[in-house]
């Protein structure tokens, strides 16, 4: 069992470097102290759900990436994008399709 929580530990840890976070920021998102972060991702700490739930929500990212860690990641990019356009507001948004907008008559 051990194993399985290095696994998790080191799932988070990869997810936070892609989304180019540090331990103190995520921790902050997650509203964790950042020790215990540091003991989920180099210890193998598991935290309970609600925890885990915070974790994955201010990553943006699906739970799959943390629970199935071995499935390939395809498209990860734009399935990242999928989880942030859902926290974003609706003036949020209207920004983003702006920009989006013109990006694409640019091309």
């Amino acid at each position: 069992m051990e194993d399985k929580h290095v696994h998790f530990g080191l799932a988070i840890k990869n997810a936070r470097m892609d989304c180019g976070l540090t331990q103190e920021a995520l921790a902050e998102r997650a509203g964790i102290s950042c020790r215990y972060l540091i003991a989920i991702e180099n210890e193998g700490r598991i935290p309970k759900l609600p925890t885990v739930y915070r974790l994955i929500h201010s990553l943006h990212i699906s739970a799959d990436r943390i629970f199935y860690p071995e499935q390939p990641s395809e498209g990860s990019e734009r399935a990242q994008l999928i989880h942030m356009l859902e926290a974003c507001s609706d003036r949020d948004i209207h920004i983003l399709l702006t920009a989006a907008r013109t990006m694409l008559q640019e091309q």
